[in-house]
């Protein structure tokens, strides 16, 4: 892909006409940032592996990512939970190539505009109960997605040394226009993508312009990191505070590293700005100051936030792991400038990535902190750069407070307390489960549990083997699964380089957690279809509960069963807003952006 992108970026116009006409390139319109920001550009994907309807028109989809919208645009009902209709889809539902068989789209507007149609009243018509919007001919939301989605994913498999299953089958779905809201999503239920509408009204204006939330190339490259860090870390509690707040800086991490692998916005960037400073890679999600009328980005990696400068929300507290992640790359950029700085960027944001994505292979597997994710750069930096990187990473997370005065010691315990355990590299499922079999006393499993082995990953780049393992009650044949999982990292000479327990079961907290367990199932929570699953509160205390991912169209959480709640308790996985609580609240004061009820007025 970078072959592909430098070729695009680097060929006159003529040379790329000629390779689109060969097969070798495709082009396509793409926003390199948001409609605010810029219009859109010409990028290049490689040629050839698109689908065709049946009059053989090319549509937006591949091998990897095909994007296709509902009939409807649906509305957030936040009484009963659920989306419901409210507006019957303007935007082509299969996205189709033009006249030349490309996807450029040249003369489509940055701003559409929104025409409602009403009756006598001024209100808007509805038909079967949705609202009619004048039909739109636009494009470039879907092929910015798709650009993303394609470029994204080519990153992060670079980057983990391994091939990442996302979607149903190796294909991610994306709706470009699934509902009203200035939001987008990635659902671990139907593992897919959801992109939100919003209409707006700029301040004096009187005309009503539509905003796409997949028209964004960062919204969009964001959410494909979600759907990345999904299979990644295919087993985390999606409603864990940790995760939710880990999974957004991993989000905007994805977006701007792989940004650096496009030479003609390395080129761009480093005309315009001085990397220290707010730029185009630091901000995320400029519509939110259009929109709050405040000009401000959403979010910025250029900043000095700390947990305990940072409200306890999920994007609020990204900040905090994303700036720490962008002062690294900075101090990279500034050891590696003496080769040049479009160098420099390209190699400083690779090591970057490499981080990123590398770290879920060295957290724990359910329930995750910051200090966790912490440790685990700690352990990327030890495994695969020689610790070079050691005392400016505990530097920069002490100062953001994701590591406090005991931090470093812990992890030195841990990796001093790693067992004995080899598997030889290029092993598959089957030596790994005789080798965690034959060693579960080493691996702290205590006697009334076991582990059985899911999988077994080889990372090509660094020779490593990912084994994931999940808790069982009970050993051999007739052992009961449990929602608990844990991981093993074996170096190419076989030896163990990191574990992380499902849950300590061991001495005491083997008979606490089998009675635990037995008070769960005579209380009813296993009979609800998922598995039991042993947990530490905030307290560290061990307690169980069963969660159920439930979905109904786009709309995603986890009913949980516990002790307190044997009925159920509704947790929520995906964020209400893109943003913080407090910037929803700025955009609806500003009233810039319509609610959905201010549409029938």
């Amino acid at each position: 892909m970078n072959g592909a992108w430098a070729r695009c970026d680097l060929a006159s116009a003529a040379q790329i006409e000629q390779s689109f006409e060969r097969g070798q390139l495709m082009p396509l319109s793409s926003y390199d940032d948001d409609p605010f920001v810029a219009d859109a550009t010409v990028e290049c994907l490689p040629g050839g592996g698109f689908a065709a309807n049946d009059d053989g028109r090319l549509v937006l989809a591949n091998a990897r990512v095909a994007i296709e919208d509902e009939p409807f645009i649906y509305r957030f009902d936040e009484a009963a939970g659920v989306f419901r209709r409210f507006a019957w889809n303007p935007w082509p539902r299969l996205p189709l190539s033009n006249g030349d068989g490309s996807f450029r789209y040249p003369d489509e507007p940055r701003f559409p505009l929104l025409e409602i149609e009403r009756g006598p009243d001024g209100r808007p018509v509805l038909r079967d109960g949705a609202q009619v919007w004048k039909p739109f001919d636009l494009q470039r939301g879907a092929t910015t997605i798709f650009e993303a989605a394609n470029n994204v994913k080519d990153a992060v498999e670079d980057w983990s040394g391994r091939a990442v299953p996302w979607g149903v089958g190796g294909v991610l779905g994306v709706e470009a226009h699934a509902f009203y809201d200035y939001n987008a999503f990635y659902s671990p239920s139907s593992r897919m993508l959801f992109f939100g509408v919003v209409a707006y009204r700029l301040p004096d204006t009187t005309e009503l312009r539509v905003f796409e939330t997949a028209t964004s190339w960062e919204i969009a490259a964001h959410e494909v990191g979600h759907a990345l860090h999904h299979p990644l870390k295919p087993h985390a509690d999606g409603t864990d505070f940790g995760w939710r707040t880990w999974t957004e800086s991993f989000g905007d991490q994805a977006a701007m590293w792989t940004q650096l692998r496009d030479p003609g916005r390395v080129r761009a960037l480093l005309a315009a700005s001085d990397l220290g400073e707010s730029n185009a890679l630091s901000r995320m999600g400029e519509a939110f100051g259009v929109f709050a009328g405040t000009g401000e980005a959403q979010r910025d990696a250029v900043n000095d936030a700390t947990v305990s400068s940072t409200p306890p929300q999920v994007h609020a507290r990204s900040e905090v792991l994303t700036g720490a992640a962008y002062a690294f790359f900075l101090d990279l950029y500034g050891e590696l400038s003496r080769q040049g700085r479009a160098s420099a960027v390209e190699q400083a944001s690779t090591i970057l990535g490499v981080f990123l994505v590398r770290a879920a292979d060295y957290t724990p597997e359910n329930q995750v902190t910051l200090e966790d994710v912490g440790k685990a750069y700690l352990k990327v930096d030890a495994e695969l750069f020689a610790g070079r990187y050691r005392d400016r990473l505990i530097d920069e997370f002490e100062r953001r407070e994701i590591f406090d005065a005991q931090s470093f010691g812990e992890w030195l315990a841990h990796e001093a307390a790693l067992p004995d355990v080899r598997l030889p590299f290029g092993l598959g499922v089957r030596a790994a489960a005789d080798v965690v079999g034959a060693n579960l006393d080493r691996l702290g499993v205590g006697p009334d549990f076991g582990l059985r082995v899911e999988s077994a990953t080889r990372d090509e780049r660094f020779r490593q083997t990912i084994v994931r393992v999940q808790l069982t009650q009970g050993r051999g044949a007739d052992a009961v699964p449990l929602d608990d999982h844990g991981v093993l990292v074996f170096r190419e000479d076989g030896s163990l380089a990191d574990h992380h327990a499902a849950v300590a079961t061991d001495g005491a907290s083997n008979a606490e957690a089998v009675a635990l367990l037995d008070e769960a199932r005579r209380l009813g929570l296993h009979a609800h279809g998922a598995p039991l699953s042993i947990v530490r509160d905030a307290e560290r205390r061990l307690r169980v509960e069963a969660r159920v991912l439930r979905s109904d169209g786009p709309a995603v959480w986890v009913d949980a069963f516990t002790p307190d709640a044997p009925h159920g308790e509704r947790r929520e996985v995906v964020s209400p807003t893109w943003g913080s609580e407090l910037q929803a609240e700025r955009m609806a004061g500003a009233g810039v952006a319509l609610g959905a009820g201010e549409l029938g007025e």
